[in-house]
Formats: C-alpha cells, sequence, structure tokens
C-alpha cells in the first residue's frame, strides 16, 4: 500500500471540500456529495463494483476466492469545521486497500463501505448509516427530526434516493462478512505520550445527546 497516495488523495479532499476553519462535508449537502464524488472518481479506476444501499451507504466490491468478505472503511462526511482526516482517512485508506488488490483474487472479498451520515451534524442524530445497517435504526425516532432551517430528516434524505421506511433493508450487506477494520486517527494524546504508531482498539464509548429544556416563569 502507498501511504503518499493516500495523502495525495485526502489533500485533494481538503482542497474541494475544505475551508480556512476546517472539513466543510456534513451530510446531505452539496460539498459532501463533492467529497462523495471524488471518492467514486478513484473507485471508478478499479475493478470494483459500487453500489449505494437502501440507507444511501456507498459499498465498493472486490471479489474474493471464498463467499466471505471482509469490510474495510469508514465516512466521508464531517462536522462543521471538522478535522481534515477525521473519518476521510479510513474511507481512502480503504481506496488504496482496494488498489493494492486490484489484479488479484484475495482469499476472501474485501469490500469498501462510506458510511452514511456518520455524523448526524445536520440533524444531530449520528450513525444513520451503519444503525440502519445494523438494525439498530428506529425510523420513527428520526423521522421528524428537524436542521436549523426547518427541514425534516425524511424529506432531506428523500432527495438522495433514500426511503426512511427502507433503510433497514441494508443489512443484508453484511451477510458472509467475516470481519470488519476501521482505520481511524487517534482523538486523543494516548499513543502520541507513548510514541506509538498505531494501535488495535477493541472498543470505545458509545455516543449520547440530550435535550434540555429550560421552562422559565
Amino acid at each position: 500500500m502507498d501511504a503518499d497516495r493516500v495523502l495525495e488523495d485526502l489533500r485533494e479532499l481538503a482542497r474541494l471540500t475544505g475551508g480556512p476553519d476546517g472539513a466543510r462535508r456534513v451530510c446531505w449537502t452539496d460539498e459532501w456529495v463533492k467529497a462523495r464524488q471524488l471518492l467514486r472518481s478513484r473507485l471508478d479506476e478499479l475493478p470494483v463494483e459500487v453500489t449505494i444501499d437502501a440507507a444511501g451507504n456507498l459499498w465498493a466490491d472486490l471479489p474474493g476466492e471464498g463467499d466471505g468478505h471482509v469490510i474495510v472503511g469508514s465516512h466521508v462526511d464531517s462536522v462543521p469545521a471538522g478535522g481534515w482526516l477525521d473519518g476521510a482517512l479510513g474511507a481512502f485508506t480503504a481506496v488504496e486497500a482496494l488498489r493494492a488488490h486490484a489484479g488479484t483474487t484475495p482469499p476472501v472479498g474485501l469490500r469498501l463501505v462510506d458510511w452514511a451520515d456518520e455524523e448526524g451534524a445536520r440533524f444531530g442524530r449520528s450513525l444513520f448509516g451503519s444503525s440502519a445497517c445494523a438494525g439498530t435504526l428506529d425510523v420513527d425516532e428520526v423521522r421528524d427530526l428537524r436542521d436549523r432551517d426547518g427541514e425534516r430528516l425524511e424529506d432531506v434524505v428523500a432527495r438522495f434516493d433514500v426511503d426512511l421506511d427502507r433503510a433497514g433493508e441494508s443489512g443484508a450487506q453484511l451477510r458472509s462478512t467475516c470481519a470488519y477494520v476501521e482505520l481511524h486517527i487517534e482523538q486523543g494524546p494516548v499513543l502520541e505520550g507513548r510514541g506509538e504508531p498505531a494501535a488495535a482498539v477493541l472498543g470505545t464509548f458509545g455516543v449520547e445527546r440530550h435535550l434540555v429544556v429550560f421552562t422559565g416563569q
């Protein structure tokens, strides 16, 4: 694998979708579409089949000898003024993994995934695509979520050909999965402080969001 090629892709992504304050790839926006177009352009150079599932997740498949597959990937959407490597590092490293195996037949299939709306920055509900795929998305809980302009989540995702009531069908993508691997930047100083370049993370904290309403007199 060529790390310099990954960085070249990431710098191009930053040029296309970044600004002085950081990344602007909020999901379901024009900047996110640009990010996906760049990702898709890199995948179009490879012998892979690219599909979008019922929840808006993007998949790219390189067949293997066996029936199973390993999933690699992350997400290209960001929070407003986000880090240029957050999420995108894993997505474009997954592209490089496919490049490295292009022209070969690995023991099992290799599948790239770009999860849709992992950050949840627009509607305040993260993990949209991945939770739909995992079967933990309650569509009635998110249907009427609204962004700062008052637009409903259900209406916005429909513009991207996502039928909210069918989003759970994306779970079919997990059939015959052997493993899932995601490269991510460290979001804390532990490895840096130890002088370690990388580590295998076996678990992390869950994400919670609370809406607190203070009612005055």
